[in-house]
């Protein structure tokens, strides 16, 4: 679907006031807007985001979280937008509830992102979805269900990357086993749009062994994995991808990787200046709260605007 920014930017406001009906409005316009249009934007200077692109296709836009970085995060209301706004895929975390059931939810506990306090592993369903995950009165969220999100990826036609969460490795691994049955059901065309990913990296290598067709991408963090291979931890766990992070990531890491048959997925980029050094780096896809970033990027560092970007 084509991106259109006057209306994106409408919804924007509408967001952070809390005008839904005016934002169910620009939505639909957005919906039912020609895709043939080209991209409508201006560009931006200062950033260096107008250099000769390297890479030979097309950067995966994530919206980590949704569009966190414009209303609350880990909300329906966030993963809509981000396609709104254009992403590709949205990610998004799962843990479970006291009872078992997968929820989407960043923090070990519900205390900085909803009205709650607790560890998200001690509440019930009931009382998780009790809470308000919004911003207060004026924009009400619950906390997403793994098959609301789901339901939703599927309506837009985008992807998904869903983290596997877990305070420890064991709990992660019980949070993957939970997921499993939602993700078997997803076999097919509708499985292929699905990468899941963790820091816990048993857990992906337990749900990859019981769904080897399961595209899955391994987490890395902290300065240990300077001096350790990334590259060898995703081959074993049979990932398509690395998912470094920004400060973990430069060329000859991206060099590397495609090398040996892996794609580059770097979170979490917002800076312009960053998205589009990731960009010239080659790097396969970005999670960003800002997707109108990358999307703005991509199409500077493809110009002419209006001319797809290479697949």
């Amino acid at each position: 679907m084509a991106w259109h920014a006057a209306p994106a930017l409408r919804m924007l406001r509408c967001a952070a006031t809390g005008e839904t009906s005016t934002w169910r409005r620009e939505r639909q316009r957005m919906t039912t807007a020609d895709d043939t249009a080209p991209l409508s934007v201006q560009p931006d200077a200062g950033d260096g985001a107008g250099a000769t692109p390297a890479p030979t296709r097309r950067v995966l836009c994530f919206g980590h979280r949704g569009a966190r970085g414009h209303v609350p995060e880990n909300t329906l209301l966030a993963f809509d937008l981000a396609f709104d706004l254009g992403a590709d895929a949205i990610e998004c975390d799962v843990q479970r509830s006291h009872d078992g059931q997968p929820v989407i939810i960043h923090d070990g506990t519900v205390d900085r992102t909803t009205n709650g306090s607790g560890l998200v592993s001690m509440l019930s369903f009931a009382e998780l979805r009790a809470l308000n995950a919004g911003r207060g009165a004026a924009l009400p969220q619950s906390i997403p269900t793994l098959e609301e999100t789901l339901d939703l990826v599927r309506r837009r036609g985008g992807q998904l990357n869903l983290e596997i969460k877990g305070e420890s490795v064991e709990e992660a691994t019980g949070t993957a086993l939970a997921v499993e049955p939602y993700l078997r059901a997803l076999e097919g065309e509708q499985g292929r749009r699905i990468l899941v990913s963790s820091f816990a990296h048993p857990a992906i290598a337990v749900l990859k062994e019981r769904l080897p067709w399961l595209r899955v991408g391994a987490l890395f963090s902290g300065s240990e994995w300077r001096r350790q291979d990334m590259l060898a931890a995703a081959q074993a766990l049979g990932a398509e991808a690395i998912h470094p992070s920004v400060r973990l990531t430069v060329s000859a890491l991206v060099q590397r990787a495609h090398a040996a048959g892996l794609r580059v997925n770097v979170w979490t980029a917002n800076r312009r200046s960053t998205i589009a050094r990731l960009i010239e780096w080659g790097v396969d896809g970005l999670f960003t709260d800002y997707p109108e970033r990358v999307i703005i990027a991509r199409a500077q560092l493809w110009a002419p605007l209006g001319r797809p970007a290479p697949e």
